[in-house]
């Protein structure tokens, strides 16, 4: 008998479609199973208003067997839960099951709110299948792992956590639409997969049937990243080229990783600069050396600040920082650099952000006390 089955992603932003959905609606559509879809609303806004926005709006079927309600961070919590209690409650003889990123890392505060007891970790049935492109005709890229896990443990990351076990993901090219433009892989580390030149010969063949951008957007591990994989890589069209300076044990590494990528002809590299973390050296000093670092050699930084796996607030304000430094950088990245990213520009970097540490703390601040005095002006203009 078929079942009815409704695949659910939360309200919260997301720019990339819930790959894990896309495989359960393969999963369930061999089954001979019917499959929906649903990106969801903010419940606490009325339909009418939401309507009236011009967004559409699913019609339900008056039963499902199965509802499935993905997670993704932490700090997304409130849209998780409202969607969970809303479904429970819409289609009571419905099985509710729930995953995703959050429901591995904070499982125990899903079941006291709502009840379910989620799933933690990959669901194997669907992994090994492909996602169901149909469910959005309209995006562009295949989406794949080419491996699961990372063997670096770093105490940052969610990874070990949600894929704690690192294996190598043979049946990858499953995956891929040749029809789409190119293809983005969320390895977490492709770079110690024995499979690595095997995976590049196998791209080289889907580069030649059309594909024409590939891109690890999780980033390349800079202390793997020597003179032979640079090489093996620069035959295939990845665009950005992404690495990471996130703490000291990558020092000397990164560097040497740029060179090489420049070298190899890469136009667009980009590293992604953790701050704010729990790293003890994690200051505003060591901050500016790593952007700086990266100014230098001529590569774009893409600074990301440290969100915490175990809690629902989404932020961390260390001792280290402070909340004026960290109000004082967001700023001048948002009205100096497109995207965050921190440009190439030398000059106008030590514009910025000064020739040292020392300046670059200066600098911080000033931007925080010409905001804050804006901020003044502003309230005393609307209370007058």
């Amino acid at each position: 008998m078929k079942k009815n089955i409704l695949l659910v992603e939360p309200a919260y932003k997301n720019p990339y479609p819930p790959l894990g959905l896309m495989k359960i609606s393969t999963w369930h559509k061999r089954k001979g199973n019917m499959v929906e879809l649903i990106k969801d609303i903010p419940h606490n806004q009325a339909l009418e208003d939401f309507e009236k926005e011009g967004k559409c709006y699913k019609k339900f079927r008056d039963h499902y067997d199965i509802i499935y309600i993905t997670s993704l961070f932490t700090y997304h919590a409130g849209f998780l839960i409202d969607s969970i209690k809303y479904y429970k409650n819409r289609f009571p003889n419905a099985k509710v099951k729930v995953g995703g990123i959050m429901a591995s890392l904070l499982p125990k505060y899903i079941k006291e709110r709502t009840g379910i007891d989620p799933h933690i970790g990959l669901l194997r049935g669907a992994e090994n299948c492909p996602p169901d492109y149909s469910l959005y005709p309209n995006w562009s890229y295949s989406i794949s792992f080419t491996t699961r896990g990372c063997r670096r443990k770093c105490p940052f990351c969610a990874v070990s956590k949600h894929e704690p076990k690192y294996y190598v993901k043979e049946n990858w090219p499953e995956d891929i639409d040749i029809t789409k433009k190119g293809i983005i892989f969320w390895d977490n580390n492709w770079l110690y997969s024995p499979n690595f030149e095997k995976d590049v010969k196998r791209l080289k063949k889907f580069q030649k049937v059309g594909i024409t951008t590939i891109d690890f957007n999780q980033g390349l591990d800079c202390r793997l990243f020597d003179e032979e994989k640079a090489k093996l890589l620069s035959a295939l069209s990845i665009r950005p080229l992404r690495l990471a300076f996130d703490n000291s044990l990558e020092d000397g590494y990164i560097q040497k990783a740029i060179n090489l990528a420049q070298k190899y002809d890469f136009k667009d590299v980009r590293v992604y600069v953790l701050y704010d973390s729990e790293y003890d050296n994690d200051t505003p000093e060591y901050f500016y050396y790593r952007i700086n670092e990266i100014n230098k050699l001529g590569a774009l930084a893409y600074p990301m600040r440290y969100r915490p796996i175990d809690t629902v607030n989404g932020q961390c304000i260390s001792d280290k920082w402070g909340k004026e430094l960290l109000r004082a950088l967001k700023l001048s990245l948002m009205f100096y650099y497109t995207k965050g990213m921190i440009t190439k520009n030398c000059e106008a970097f030590k514009k910025i952000y000064g020739n040292n540490a020392r300046e670059f703390k200066d600098k911080l601040y000033k931007i925080y006390e010409h905001d804050r005095q804006l901020n003044k002006r502003d309230l005393e203009k609307k209370s007058s």
